[in-house]
């Protein structure tokens, strides 16, 4: 468990807000697949107008699951990351495409601002289902592809550090999304942040940060987290 400085621990896995959001997101996530079987079987039996109409509320049905789990990834990104250092970043309780997504805008931010190294938090799979961990090699690859130096931190195996100073010349991949975070492009990467055939798995691992009130982000007093912080919120609303 990561303690904070203030010295408490947050556990996103035992966070009734967190478990809510998701759990919404599943339930819609089954109503989707059962509308899309029913759909698929009226269409079948040749009533295309029923089908039609089933197809209307699954494409309701995903956009809320989508709106849930986004409500989710904001929630639990401002409290990992509200009191991180200026060269951390925190994707515990993530899936694996809202990690990968942050994460390509922070690395294109650390190297736009020359940031000498980042110490990327992927826990180490403890409470991923069957114990085994999906975030870490999703970011090693991430890492790899974009020829970027890195390697898991020797004290503690739940750290990726990215050490910018050992990679020249640095080119992030065109297959990034590495504009700005807006609620315009929120979706525009390489394909949708949230595909249909989910419910993925999120990544628990405990981290402690007061939770935000009434929808405000906390500010850390370090400009580059806190200007990813209200990025990523105003993105994910």
């Amino acid at each position: 468990m990561r303690n904070t400085p203030l010295g408490r621990d947050y556990n996103h896995a035992e966070d009734p807000t967190y478990k809510n959001y998701r759990e919404e997101a599943q339930r819609w996530c089954n109503k989707r697949l059962d509308l899309s079987n029913r759909s698929q079987a009226a269409f079948k039996n040749g009533d295309k107008q029923v089908a039609h109409e089933l197809s209307e509320q699954l494409k309701e049905a995903f956009r809320k699951a989508e709106d849930f789990n986004k409500k989710a990834a904001q929630y639990v990104f401002v409290q990992n990351n509200a009191d991180s250092k200026d060269n951390e970043i925190d994707l515990h309780g993530l899936y694996v495409n809202e990690a990968k997504w942050i994460l390509q805008k922070r690395i294109a931010e650390c190297v736009k601002t020359s940031q000498l190294r980042l110490l990327v938090i992927v826990g180490k799979g403890n409470h991923s289902v069957n114990g085994v961990a999906k975030l870490k090699p999703a970011v090693d690859d991430m890492c790899s592809e974009a020829g970027l130096s890195h390697y898991i931190d020797k004290k503690n195996p739940g750290v990726l550090v990215i050490d910018f100073p050992q990679t020249p010349n640095i080119k992030l991949p065109n297959s990034w999304d590495t504009k700005p975070l807006n609620p315009q492009n929120v979706l525009s990467g390489p394909g949708p942040l949230y595909q249909p055939q989910y419910q993925q798995q999120p990544y628990h691992q405990p981290y402690q940060q007061q939770p935000a009130q009434n929808g405000s982000v906390p500010a850390t007093g370090i400009p580059i987290v806190d200007s990813l912080l209200k990025l990523v919120c105003a993105c994910l609303k």
